[in-house]
């Protein structure tokens, strides 16, 4: 009896594991199918080689570039 319920016990741990680990990967596959599809309509843009050793003058590359990207804005709507 004792064996049973640990068998059972186990394959809902399996069952459980499997769930967490399908729904982990459709969340990453999401995200990377937006990511593409923000690339090809310009609202994110992705830098070409590396970044610079440093950003401006005396910073330690904490600080921000002084040539912003291009960011493309969308208006938010609200209902009433």
């Amino acid at each position: 009896m004792f064996a049973l319920f640990l068998f059972a016990a186990f394959a809902l741990a399996g069952l459980v594991t499997i769930a967490v680990l399908a729904d982990s990967g459709l969340r990453w596959w999401s995200a990377f199918g937006m990511l593409r599809m923000r690339l090809k309509q310009g609202y994110a843009s992705a830098p070409a080689g590396q970044r610079p050793r440093s950003l401006a003058e005396g910073s330690l590359g904490y600080a921000r570039a002084r040539t912003g990207a291009r960011v493309i804005r969308q208006t938010t709507r609200r209902a009433a």
